[in-house]
């Protein structure tokens, strides 16, 4: 079995209950989602659009020549210019046309009144109107139109002298005896609209404007078409509805939680599941420690007089290589023999790892004897004609006791 296969064992069986609660837990969270994703998903709010309309408002405009000059031929019309010249072409020809779309049918009356308003006025930094000193309407034309549908417009001409609006506010401040403000002319269209749009009411009134500079050359300002639309948005609940990550990951937590936790529970019945043995433990440790450790070990076959000191044996190789540091020594690896070994101060210290950590002892398995059961594990490893340690200490020993030494 495997390292991570012991520690995993390890794990789950000293924490069995927490395991399991987890996986209960898990498979729990898993049916919430499944549950709410697959059967009950709920509902929510939602704002949406409704039926739309939209109204269209265009000034269109020209002047004719009327005076000789060296550009224009007499006659000829100037269309929808920014300025105009007031000594040949005095007369500002427009129109204002209005029209609708909507999104589910209508049926509107439009009216239409056209009027030129002279006035003195200081705008504020917005433009709006701060204060007015005077006005004067002047009606341009009217038109009404019933029973107009979508897609439909109502068309408004309109004709004014702009050179005679110049001389008109001349007079007006010449009897008033002052001139504030700014004077200025200005087209304004007022629309009325009543019926009906997408099934709805509408009574509704909407004001355009044309702005005209006036002087011996007048501007006309063209906003150019303006579009209102009138969008309702309608609430309405939906149900919900959730991507393939919570539509399949609910299912696969419930089966995942609930499997885990059967399965552990009957693997622990069954005798399947149980706690690292002490071999096992002491397999891990050994070679964790042997990992760690590893730049203090090295392979060196060692003289056989080097087992004649006396010995001491450690508890683990971790003891054996902080002994090693605090002596600043070498831990030493006996590569066939699979035991290591300090040498300081006259004395031999050991450690001899796990029997089944040992090297293969010829039978083709990487672990000894006595790591099947077949007997003391240790003494199987060094059989097959190895040169065993403790034999030559023993060796060593004997001679010495007959007066002689071991070679």
């Amino acid at each position: 079995m495997s390292d991570w296969e012991i520690r995993a064992r390890g794990v789950i069986t000293g924490n069995f209950a927490l395991v399991v609660g987890c996986m209960l837990v898990l498979a729990a969270a898993g049916g919430w989602v499944t549950y709410a994703t697959h059967v009950d998903p709920g509902t929510h709010v939602e704002e949406r659009p409704g039926a739309w309309w939209e109204t269209t408002a265009e000034f269109g405009h020209a002047a004719t020549v009327t005076e000789p000059n060296p550009v224009y031929p007499v006659g000829a019309t100037l269309t929808d210019r920014s300025a105009y010249y007031g000594a040949i072409a005095p007369r500002l020809d427009g129109n204002f046309t209005y029209g609708y779309a909507a999104s589910e049918g209508g049926s509107l009356t439009l009216r239409v009144d056209a009027d030129v308003v002279l006035q003195a006025v200081e705008r504020n930094q917005s433009g709006a109107v701060q204060t007015r000193y005077w006005q004067r309407t002047r009606n341009l034309g009217e038109s009404e139109a019933r029973g107009v549908a979508p897609g439909e417009s109502v068309r408004v001409p309109f004709s004014f002298n702009a050179t005679e609006l110049a001389r008109e506010t001349d007079r007006i401040d010449e009897e008033l005896g002052a001139s504030l403000g700014e004077t200025e002319a200005l087209v304004r269209t007022t629309v009325t609209l009543t019926g009906t749009v997408n099934g709805e009411s509408v009574d509704r009134t909407e004001r355009y404007a044309l702005p005209v500079g006036l002087g011996n050359a007048y501007t006309v300002e063209d906003p150019g078409p303006t579009t209102d639309r009138h969008a309702p948005t309608r609430t309405v609940t939906v149900p919900n509805r959730y991507g393939p990550v919570r539509q399949l990951g609910g299912p696969v937590l419930l089966g995942v939680g609930l499997g885990g936790a059967v399965g552990l529970v009957w693997a622990r019945r069954r005798g399947r599941l149980a706690p690292p043995t002490p071999a096992e433990t002491e397999r891990l440790s050994f070679r964790e420690a042997r990992s760690e450790f590893d730049e203090w070990i090295h392979a060196i076959d060692l003289p056989a007089s080097a087992f004649e000191r006396p010995r001491a044996e450690a508890e683990s190789l971790a003891d054996l290589v902080d002994f090693a540091i605090d002596t600043n020594s070498s831990v030493v690896e006996d590569a066939e023999a699979g035991t290591y070994y300090v040498l300081h101060d006259g004395y031999l210290y050991t450690y001899a790892p796990p029997a089944f950590d040992r090297p293969d002892d010829g039978t083709g398995d990487g672990e000894s004897g006595g790591a099947n059961g077949d007997g003391d594990g240790e003494s199987d490893a060094m059989d097959g004609g190895e040169r065993r340690p403790d034999d030559a200490s023993e060796s060593a020993t004997a001679a010495s006791a007959d007066g002689e030494r071991s070679p």
